[in-house]
């Protein structure tokens, strides 16, 4: 017996058999094929986990050994002039990067740009002087999305967390007055990152709704959501809760409380300290515990807030 279009069905001895009907599987057509999920790609994920690199590192235990000058000629030509580059939100173009390196560098060439995995970008500059003055200049942005940027090094593996300098403004809301002097707003700053540089209202003292000084941050660590501070004891010895504000920045994990990744996601451990005591700080004082007011605690991660005179979203602590 045959199926229709004359083509006859073997059974397990060679014989014909009846086609089966009702349980036969159907190929589906290219139309359900497009409304349906997409099967992963093959061999386009080099992420390998940590389990499995445990298991590797016992089946595997040889280890190729390469001298190091057979490196070293290589390194050289990257070591003095190449930057890594990773935006801290949307995924960018090689050449968008590269451009606005040229524009806000001033340059009078385009820097050669290799796309690596993970959303790494290596950019070679030309010489090593191009190279420091792009590491000094910042914050970088493309397209609104904030760029980490950190020296080329020996060994280096794009992965999850491989680098995070990144240069940003930090607000400080709400600063007392008398603590706008560039030593003492550093001083609070360097809670969050290394302070660099003051902003020329802050410096000159023609804003006071908040201080404002650029930071270099470590992005591959929680982001801090801000300090006690405390001053003399004129007013008492009461310390107040400094928040910190980080402008463009992709709003942080509400786990771990470091940007790049949301909480499903998340794989990092949450401080062990959590957010830090007040009665700690303030020896246990019910003044000072109630002299607190809401809008100085640590707030949840937020976007939207803008500046009428600056573009760019805010982040607060996490």
């Amino acid at each position: 017996m045959a199926e229709a279009g004359g083509t006859p069905v073997l059974g397990k001895e060679g014989a014909q058999r009846k086609p089966s009907s009702g349980n036969a599987a159907k190929r589906p057509s290219w139309a359900e094929v497009t409304k349906g999920v997409p099967r992963p790609p093959v061999w386009t994920c080099h992420r390998t986990p940590s389990r499995e690199l445990e298991e590797l590192q016992t089946r595997f235990p040889e280890v190729v050994e390469v001298p190091e000058e057979e490196l070293e000629e290589v390194r050289s030509e990257w070591r003095s002039t190449t930057v890594l580059v990773r935006s801290l939100g949307r995924s960018l173009p090689a050449d968008w990067v590269v451009k606005e390196i040229r524009r806000a560098g001033k340059l009078d060439y385009d820097a050669e740009c290799f796309t690596l995995s993970e959303g790494v970008i290596a950019i070679r500059f030309a010489n090593e002087i191009d190279r420091e003055a792009a590491m000094r200049n910042g914050p970088w942005m493309v397209a609104g999305q904030v760029l980490a940027m950190d020296r080329w090094r020996p060994s280096f593996v794009p992965k999850p967390g491989c680098f995070g300098r990144v240069v940003v403004w930090l607000r400080l809301p709400s600063l007392p007055m008398d603590f706008w002097k560039k030593e003492a707003i550093f001083r609070v700053a360097a809670r969050a990152g290394t302070p660099l540089a003051l902003d020329g209202f802050t410096e000159q003292r023609r804003r006071y709704g908040y201080a404002r000084v650029k930071v270099e941050l470590d992005a591959s660590a929680p982001l801090v959501p801000g300090t006690w501070v405390r001053g003399s004891s004129a007013d008492g010895g009461a310390p107040f809760w400094q928040g910190f504000v980080y402008e463009n920045l992709p709003v942080p994990c509400a786990r771990c409380g470091r940007i790049g990744h949301s909480a499903v996601g998340c794989v990092f451990v949450p401080p062990a300290e959590g957010r830090l005591n007040p009665e700690k700080v303030s020896g246990g004082s019910e003044e000072a515990r109630d002299g607190i007011d809401a809008s100085e605690k640590p707030m949840q991660a937020e976007t939207g807030g803008t500046d009428p005179g600056r573009q760019g979203p805010l982040v607060h602590g996490w």
